[in-house]
């Protein structure tokens, strides 16, 4: 269905002639305007300084010298347009090296229309508020008392001289009560990526020479409570070059912090039945192999299909259908421990990983699966019973199938189940 409203400017790079027809046929269709179609490295970075698109779809594998992580280093980098990555690997030093490059989105192929327009918009907006956040921190950092940021500064020795209100509510502070105090005293900032939060990293860095600028870190307030921050310094000199104390700026990430995490879950979930979709299941999935790998231990996959769902569908109409899809996501919420990773993969298909198979067999997780659901069925006055379609299979870690491998099995063990409950 093509989208009246008029969307983003849209560039793909992409090698394979068809894909990028493919893709630039699916855009068009939802209302974007597509740019330019380029096909290497270089000629996208040629044409992106003139397209003038919104967000780049850069194909991370390209004919050439230059792969797509190094071409949107350069735009990304020369201009700001955010990039979408896609790719038919998930390999780790492939993810690794385009973390770098800081991108908006990355999508495996081969992925669905819907997901292709969500990641857009979902960088779109992403883009919009990294841009406002940049504009309100050069804003505030050429304002004289930072109003909205936290602002202190010491003397040469590190001694508090000046407290604004938004640093002592930040640090559970009382403005009068802290001038004169060493600063690593009063304020206790870690770095929200280490393991080890037991050194203090603020203290280190008053009365650096250079200007210092972190992000990520956690500022250990007076109450206790840890607040996400980032944190800027500078040293404040005489005319002579003499030092005469440091100027710190504190600003709250916590809002940031809460939309990041919001994006992160509007990625990794499926929004009718709130369980993981393919891409969140995926992402926990090959981590609790990689775990299984590591400690010599079992895990099982079970493929479960709806029953019926078209017919649902044809009979009552797509809503009801809806209604029996997030049924049979409460009913595997049931039956499951909150340890098994749960997932939403297609229309009617739910997978589950079940991470301690201790005292589980496939009987075992039939035989709950069919009570929890006959159960769900009597207690409900509905137009539809949920009846479900289920593959089991084992994974020992001496082989070497990988979760699209074990999925594969229990789709196909999902699917004689199905045949033979209907060929009863």
């Amino acid at each position: 269905m093509a989208h009246k409203t008029k969307k983003a400017r849209v560039m793909i790079v992409e090698d394979e002639g068809v894909i990028a027809m493919d893709i630039k046929r699916t855009l068009m269709d939802f209302g974007y305007t597509v740019t330019s179609v380029s096909s290497t490295a270089r000629e996208a970075i040629r044409r992106a300084q003139t397209d003038e698109a919104d967000v780049v779809l850069m194909d991370v594998v390209l004919d050439g010298a230059m792969d797509g992580i190094e071409a949107a280093a350069l735009i990304h980098s020369s201009m700001g347009t955010p990039v979408i990555f896609l790719t038919s690997y998930s390999d780790e030093y492939i993810l690794e090296r385009a973390k770098i490059t800081e991108p908006f989105g990355y999508l495996i192929k081969p992925f669905r229309d819907r997901e292709l327009y969500t990641t857009i918009e979902m960088a779109l907006y992403k883009d919009k508020m990294q841009r406002q956040l940049r504009e309100s921190h050069k804003w505030f950092s050429t304002t004289l008392m930072c109003i909205g940021d936290g602002v202190i500064t010491t003397d040469a020795g590190g001694h508090v001289t000046f407290i604004n209100k938004a640093a002592a509510r930040l640090a559970g502070l009382k403005e009068e009560e802290v001038i004169g105090f060493p600063i690593g005293e009063l304020i206790t900032l870690k770095d929200d990526s280490a393991d080890d939060l037991s050194d203090d990293t603020l203290s280190p860095i008053i009365g650096t020479k250079k200007p210092v600028s972190l992000t990520d870190f956690l500022l250990i307030a007076n109450t206790g409570k840890a607040i996400p921050v980032s944190v800027t310094t500078a040293l404040i000199q005489d005319e002579k070059g003499n030092i005469l104390g440091t100027a710190v700026t504190f600003q709250d990430q916590t809002t940031r912090k809460e939309l990041e995490n919001k994006l992160r879950h509007m990625m990794l979930t499926d929004s009718l039945t709130e369980l993981n979709n393919r891409r969140g299941f995926y992402m926990l999935a090959e981590h609790q192999l990689k775990r299984a790998k590591r400690f010599n231990k079992e895990i099982a996959m079970v493929f479960i299909d709806v029953d019926g769902l078209k017919r649902i569908n044809d009979t009552l109409g797509h809503s009801i259908g809806d209604c029996a899809i997030v049924d049979t996501a409460l009913i595997l919420k049931e039956t499951f421990r909150e340890s098994d990773i749960i997932g939403r993969i297609g229309g009617d298909e739910f997978v589950v990983l079940i991470t301690e198979v201790f005292g589980v067999t496939e009987d075992v997780v039939t035989q709950r699966l069919i009570g929890t659901t006959d159960i769900y069925n009597q207690r409900r006055d509905c137009p539809y019973k949920i009846s479900l379609s289920i593959g089991f299979v084992l994974y020992s870690p001496e082989s070497d199938l990988t979760i699209d491998t074990l999925m594969a099995a229990a789709d196909l063990l999902m699917y004689e189940h199905k045949l033979r409950k209907h060929n009863k």
